[in-house]
């Protein structure tokens, strides 16, 4: 049976499969050690079953001023690119399967700070041999770090070959957040490709996403994953980073298929002038579908209960 697009999907289901990476950022934050099995009860509990585990360096820099960042006074004006060196590797997220074993979901978390990127990050465009054109460099350098291990033990392997050895004839959903949107755009990238599952046996659903690459790379990521969408609200100022390559004066691209949600489709409302209320995956869920944020309530955590407070009456 081939894979159900992506963007036929009822905005119900955009909000289930957003908690299940919602799941990945608490199953993370509550431990992040690579090497451990510790899972977020829910994830089963909604019918899924982890088979693996994603890590990668923990590469992001946290919102910061320029001191503590390390950059010289004279240089005060200008901020750091994503990647800070010698960092660890962390858990990202997981792999599962559903109950009726024909689809697996790569689910990789966002990070904190995300909606100040605009203001304390500088991006970088290059070109990377495992895509084409020119990507950010900073979030291809934290994909290329990331591995894939399985739950049930064996060895830690690049993430695209683990998932692909993991999954044998099954489709994959490929899901993030923020900066795990760009990440998983990676993925979803090389998970398609010819030598790999294919683009009719992947899909990828990127909430909040960042732009990635140039124009080439975006026209090749449109071909080669055909089965895609982007979820953004217009009031989020992440989907708009990163604007400009300063080193080739070229504008990074949004892929061309994104469900934009407005202040008149969005079924919850959310303060505007507020960047974290906007990014906040919770208020996603609200403005996708109110029915979702209510029967996943009782099993919030402090964080949802916090992230939910930016929901308007």
């Amino acid at each position: 049976m081939p894979m159900v697009s992506v963007r036929t999907l009822s905005k119900d289901d955009w909000a289930r499969y957003a908690l299940l990476v919602i799941y990945a950022w608490d199953m993370c934050d509550l431990n992040q050690d690579p090497a451990s099995n510790v899972l977020d009860p829910r994830i089963s509990a909604d019918g899924w079953t982890v088979v693996g585990i994603i890590s990668g360096r923990d590469n992001v820099l946290a919102t910061a001023p320029s001191a503590r960042l390390g950059i010289p006074p004279q240089n005060a004006g200008l901020r750091q690119s994503m990647v800070r060196p010698g960092a660890d590797i962390r858990r990202y997220g997981y792999l599962a399967v559903n109950a009726a074993g024909d689809t697996y979901a790569a689910v990789i978390r966002g990070t904190d700070g995300a909606e100040e990127w605009i203001d304390d990050v500088v991006f970088i465009a290059e070109q990377r041999p495992q895509f084409p054109g020119r990507v950010e460099g900073g979030f291809t350098d934290i994909y290329l770090s990331m591995e894939y291990r399985p739950l049930a033990g064996g060895p830690t392997v690049p993430l695209a070959d683990g998932i692909r050895a993991a999954v044998g004839g099954a489709d994959v959903l490929v899901l993030g957040h923020s900066l795990g949107s760009a990440l998983a755009e990676c993925l979803a990238y090389q998970l398609a490709g010819a030598n790999s599952l294919g683009g009719e046996r992947v899909g990828a659903i990127m909430y909040a996403s960042p732009k990635l690459g140039d124009h080439d790379f975006v026209d090749a990521f449109d071909s080669q994953v055909t089965n895609y969408t982007v979820i953004n609200f217009e009031h989020d100022v992440v989907p708009q980073v990163p604007p400009f390559d300063i080193t080739h004066f070229d504008f990074y691209r949004p892929l061309p298929y994104v469900y934009t949600i407005t202040d008149e489709t969005a079924l919850a409302r959310v303060d505007p002038r507020d960047k974290a209320c906007c990014h906040h995956l919770i208020c996603y869920i609200a403005m996708l579908s109110p029915a979702v944020l209510a029967q996943s309530k009782p099993a919030w955590t402090s964080d949802e209960i916090q992230c939910a407070k930016c929901l308007l009456p």
